[in-house]
């Protein structure tokens, strides 16, 4: 899980302007099976993602793939699969 916040100074513009470019390569990830949702509380400046990788390294490598990344302060949380999930 990846919890991105929206850098300090960063405007409504900046964030529309990568837009179109933003649902492109994450429709591309979501294609390649790396990446699932992505839901935004922009009351919150805050966006929550689903990544699937290997490991962390391949989590960032998907997440700065997108072009809203570089708007963000990014943290990644490992979780594990659900309870009595076979994965």
């Amino acid at each position: 899980m990846v919890v991105a916040t929206f850098k300090d100074g960063v405007t409504p513009e900046d964030i529309r302007a990568l837009i179109p470019a933003e649902q492109l390569q994450a429709k591309v990830l979501e294609e390649r099976g790396l990446l699932g949702f992505i839901k935004v509380a922009m009351p919150k400046r805050t966006v929550f993602i689903e990544a699937f990788g290997e490991d962390d390294n391949a989590v960032w490598e998907t997440i700065h793939s997108l072009p809203l990344a570089a708007l963000w302060n990014l943290e990644v949380f490992p979780t594990t699969p659900p309870a009595g999930s076979s994965v």
